[in-house]
């Protein structure tokens, strides 16, 4: 079983482009402030990168299509996505 931290870790690994980059250049730096444990460094270093960059770039598609047809969950920026794509 996995720590919150290490969860926290890989959600922002697939969410957050900045962070993966970081990642990638440094990871035991990167992921030092989490406090995880050797077990949880080792899984994460052995994680397929091109399948992580796959699967985060397939996340943000669907996140920004949530975004732009929920009308729950439109914000500003989205109005802006949709008037400059002519989308109803």
């Amino acid at each position: 079983m996995s720590s919150p931290e290490f969860e926290v870790v890989l959600a922002r690994l697939y969410s957050e482009a900045d962070f993966r980059v970081r990642f990638l250049e440094d990871p035991d730096r990167t992921v030092e402030p989490f406090g995880l444990t050797d077990d949880e460094r080792d899984s994460l270093s052995r994680l397929d990168m091109t399948g992580l960059e796959l699967a985060a770039e397939s996340y943000a598609k669907k996140r920004l299509w949530k975004e732009l047809h929920e009308p729950k969950k439109r914000g500003k920026l989205a109005g802006t996505i949709r008037r400059l794509l002519r989308i109803p």
